[in-house]
């Protein structure tokens, strides 16, 4: 379903989420680091589908197997580099595979691939059983002994080794074939020694390390070796040319050589039909082979970022300690710590309010990423995390507009939000500042109907908003970010210019304050804005505005 920039079912039924969705949660970060070691696994995550409801069971067995991986590598840490590097090396036999099963006869190369493929797979399972790794066994002791076997079958000498030759102990023809070749090519090697010492003592020059001889042009040495009849020009330029010994053929070698050869290919011949019944076998292998390193990798892909198991629960998203892994990361590079947030989200709207640059879209970011990557069968960055399964994502968080449609931002919000309204199932919505696209008073008015329609719908959904309205509406879940700490903040004397940002997040305190009734709006904006340098006679022009503003809502509020 999912394969990095096509974030969509293949059999286009259902869309779980498009790539809007995708970047605005910035998943690539974390998919990016889910990187299985093998050409078949790769293969297998550009495939992966994420889990959909009624996939809770085969859900979390992925989720126990990472944990037993995680249990397995705790006790035996120093066995990781040696899984990690038969993983790297195993190669991918799906060509040779499919020969197998069309009746192909498979090469040198292909037998290469193939003993390669078994050696790697045996040291695997031979790790993985003397260290009683349990967790996703591989091979069970019937198949570990075919695979001895297979593999005897490609290392008939008594040596084993993950190198493939044709070995002489396979047919003691081409071991006689082998033996009268190699006499006769000691001969032809003598011969042609022979025959360069003769050279060089009759013309007193010395061959290079190529085993050529190189003369000036246009002196007696060169018109001699021209003439001579053992020799043959190779090169020349405008300096010297090159000669070397005049090659000649040896029906008796070329003959041997094809009868090597045609016995060799009898061996490939021999060794396809002996493969061939285990084709089956072999594909099997693949397949456990594949679902491991898929399962190493989610594992590790998830200690990057210190990930937890996420546990099922049919009604809510509950999130204790989450951060985004990589907001987390450019935090840290400006030297700052991110702060994880706790938050439950359940069926309905549940709304986040509070102040300017509080972390409320980092917030959304958050619950976000982890449900995509727990719907990967993925372990994700909190230290406890509860949700369902859900059959589709969405979020509205950055610039919507769309120039390429000649859309506004407003017109484009208002498409894609109509579009996943029209979703079919429950699904997970998030919605930042619906809306302000458009004037204050429909903007509000808007916001509050879609928050009123949402409320009442199976889905969950949460929705940032500065909307005070929005927070007064009946049937919702309720968070604020704490805020800033005005106290602190103030006494500390104001210097223009970086320097604010990192003042600003050492004061804000970015944590989710559960509020079980709706509470008043704060005008931290103001505050800030004043603060910023902004001229107070603005500020408090603005003030009094607000007051009337609220005056005035109040009076209709009343008055409705």
């Amino acid at each position: 379903m999912m394969c990095g920039g096509t974030p969509w079912r293949k059999e286009g039924i259902t869309i779980v989420w498009d790539e809007t969705t995708w970047a605005e949660l910035d998943v690539a970060y974390c998919w990016n680091q889910w990187q299985p070691c093998t050409p078949m696994g790769k293969r297998a995550k550009q495939q992966a589908r994420a889990f959909q409801p009624g996939e809770e069971r085969l859900w979390q067995q992925v989720l126990r197997e990472q944990e037993e991986i995680q249990a397995w590598i705790e006790g035996h840490p120093r066995y990781q580099s040696v899984i990690q590097a038969c993983l790297e090396a195993m190669p991918d036999i799906e060509v040779q595979l499919e020969k197998l099963g069309s009746g192909e006869t498979l090469g040198l190369t292909d037998w290469f691939h193939m003993k390669q493929f078994l050696w790697q797979f045996r040291q695997l399972n031979k790790t993985l059983r003397e260290q009683g790794f349990s967790a996703l066994s591989l091979l069970c002791p019937e198949e570990f002994a075919e695979l001895e076997q297979y593999l005897a079958q490609l290392n008939p000498g008594p040596a084993w080794t993950p190198a493939f030759w044709i070995d002489d102990a396979y047919d003691d023809d081409l071991r006689m074939l082998r033996q009268q070749l190699r006499r006769l090519e000691i001969k032809e090697q003598e011969r042609t020694e022979q025959n360069k010492r003769a050279i060089e003592q009759a013309y007193g020059i010395r061959r290079n390390r190529l085993g050529t001889w190189v003369v000036p042009r246009n002196t007696p040495l060169e018109e001699m070796l021209r003439k001579d009849g053992r020799v043959v020009c190779h090169v020349e330029t405008l300096y010297d040319v090159t000669f070397g010994l005049r090659e000649e053929a040896d029906g008796a070698l070329a003959r041997l050589q094809a009868q090597v050869e045609a016995r060799e290919k009898a061996v490939c011949v021999w060794l396809t039909q002996q493969f061939e019944p285990v084709q089956p076998s072999l594909r099997q292998w693949v397949r456990k082979l594949t679902h491991f390193d898929v399962q190493w990798a989610r594992y590790q892909a998830g200690r990057k970022w210190g990930g937890v198991r996420p546990e099922w629960d049919a009604d809510r998203f509950g999130l204790l300690g989450a951060f985004h892994p990589k907001i987390a990361e450019e935090l840290a590079a400006e030297g700052e710590g991110v702060t994880p947030i706790d938050v439950e989200v359940r069926r309905g709207v549940t709304v986040i309010t509070g102040p300017n640059m509080g972390g409320k879209t980092v917030a959304l970011k958050t619950i976000g990423l982890i449900a995509v990557l727990a719907h990967y069968g993925l372990f994700v960055p909190a230290r406890s995390c509860r949700l369902p399964l859900v059959g589709w994502i969405a979020s509205m968080l950055g610039d919507q507009q769309s120039t390429k449609q000649g859309l506004s931002r407003f017109g484009a919000e208002v498409m894609r939000l109509t579009h996943w309204l029209g979703q079919e199932g429950a699904g997970l919505l998030l919605l930042d500042e619906i809306g302000r696209g458009t004037n204050p008073a429909e903007g509000t008015a808007l916001a509050q109907a879609i928050t009123k329609h949402l409320s009442s719908r199976s889905s969950w959904t949460v929705h940032v908003t500065h909307y005070h309205e929005v927070n007064q509406l009946s049937g919702i879940r309720r968070y604020q970010v704490a805020g800033l700490c005005w106290e602190t903040l103030e006494g500390e004397e104001f210097e223009h210019g970086k320097a604010w940002r990192a003042r600003l997040s050492r004061h804000m305190d970015y944590r989710l304050i559960p509020m079980e009734e709706a509470g008043t709006s704060i005008a931290e904006a103001l505050r800030l804005s004043m603060l910023l340098g902004l001229p107070e006679e603005i500020v408090m022009d603005a003030k009094r505005r607000l007051g009337g503003w609220k005056d005035e809502g109040e009076a209709k509020a009343g008055s409705g």
